[in-house]
């Protein structure tokens, strides 16, 4: 074997180019990590919980609707123990933040995504382990310098009711969550509740009927008293109807101008913000007014992110520098232009808006009690309802200004 000989310059070169080469990165680091005010530096991970690592198999489980396949691999096994035994090798790939799918309690047929909440006030067990919780989580990713963006639903539920808004069955976690007869507790008028006695002896097509009914007055009947969803009929993607109407079979459509209901969600959702989640990726963004994002719901979660600020760390310090909650929304658009279909309205730029215009809202929700909305109900009658609908005339149209607005919410967009 030969042996290379290197003259001493050469040599000394060498030697303070990899020390450079090993320095720099920890200089740019830090300076990196002292900055990260804005998310637009963040490069961001995106995680299917259920679906990326399986840290705990005692948690796995199969959806209801998946019994004959999946056969070894249930659709639930991913967990949070499984992304924070991955977390090294997602910050080794370069990335500095993870957006997680919803992970408030579920209930549908194939729920291993998160997106049909059955109890948004409650962290689905199938991610949790005896040792690890959503608090673990956030600790975990905070200690290796990594922000946690949790995906969150304000518009809609499943179809199995809400337990707070409208409780249509009894989980119980005690029972095998495969089998949907065991786990869900029919909520019967024998028991309390609304559900037929005879639910549970039901064609499939009248069980959904009859749990449909509670929220939506789909039967003629008001059984929505309160009015916590909208009862609209079928929506258009290039009018506000889009803001009013169910967009799926297992996404319900909450009535987000109604203070018990956008507070209720709220509140839930403070308790994230309260263990450290870094910021909130909104789903269907685009089925919500304006207004209601700016009257209702990001006041709330401004607020509550100032309040625990010192929550969101960096290997476990309050940064000098600290980045503002942050939050951003899906909004879909079946056009590939700036302009949706030539609606600022319905367009991507329009929801980052604050108001240029004071429009009528009310806090007091008995104003949705007293009210009777049968199925194809427009949605108009009711304050906070006229105010969007009053938005939404104003600025449909309005292609020649909207654009040009300063009065955003970002600092540059």
């Amino acid at each position: 074997m030969k042996k290379l000989h290197l003259p001493l310059g050469v040599l000394k070169a060498l030697c303070i180019g990899l020390v450079t080469a090993l320095t720099i990165p920890l200089w740019a680091t830090t300076e990196f990590e002292n900055n990260r005010t804005d998310f637009r530096d963040e490069s961001i991970y995106f995680a299917m919980t259920t679906r990326f690592y399986d840290g705990d198999p005692s948690n796995n489980t199969q959806c209801w609707d998946a019994q004959n396949y999946n056969t070894g691999d249930p659709a639930w096994r991913g967990d949070f123990k499984g992304l924070i035994e991955k977390l090294d090798y997602i910050k080794a790939l370069g990335f500095t933040a993870i957006w997680i799918t919803p992970i408030v309690e579920n209930a549908s047929g194939y729920d291993y995504h998160g997106y049909h909440a059955h109890d948004f006030s409650k962290v689905d067990h199938r991610y949790e382990s005896a040792d690890v919780t959503l608090e673990t989580l956030v600790d975990a990713c905070h200690a290796k310098g990594i922000k946690l963006i949790v995906d969150i639903v304000l518009q809609h539920t499943g179809n199995f009711g809400e337990a707070n808004l409208c409780k249509e069955f009894t989980r119980n976690w005690n029972k095998s969550q495969c089998m949907i007869d065991e786990c869900m507790e029919p909520y019967t008028k024998s028991k309390g509740g609304k559900l037929p006695d005879n639910y549970l002896s039901l064609p499939g097509g009248q069980q959904y009927s009859a749990r449909l009914s509670l929220m939506k007055n789909t039967t003629g009947t008001n059984l929505d008293t309160k009015n916590y969803w909208h009862h609209y009929g079928n929506f258009n993607w290039d009018d506000n109807s889009r803001w009013f109407a169910q967009i799926a079979g297992d996404c319900v459509d909450l009535n987000t101008e109604h203070p018990d209901v956008y507070n209720y969600i709220a509140k839930c959702y403070e308790s994230f913000i309260k263990l450290g989640v870094d910021g909130f990726r909104i789903d269907t963004g685009g089925h919500i007014p304006r207004l209601t994002f700016n009257k209702a719901f990001l006041p709330r979660f401004k607020e509550y992110g100032e309040t625990y600020k010192n929550k969101r760390t960096l290997y476990g310090k309050v940064p000098a520098n600290q980045a503002p909650f942050f939050m951003y929304a899906e909004v879909c658009a079946r056009y590939g232009n700036i302009h949706y279909r030539e609606h600022p309205a319905l367009s991507c730029y329009y929801y980052t808006w604050a108001e240029s215009k004071d429009y009528p809202w009310t806090e007091d929700p008995s104003e949705f009690y007293n009210y009777y909305a049968p199925e194809g109900d427009n949605c108009d009658a009711t304050t906070n309802w006229k105010s969007c609908w009053q938005q939404w005339t104003d600025d449909k149209d309005n292609i020649s200004s909207q654009p040009k607005s300063n009065n955003a919410l970002l600092n540059g967009t």
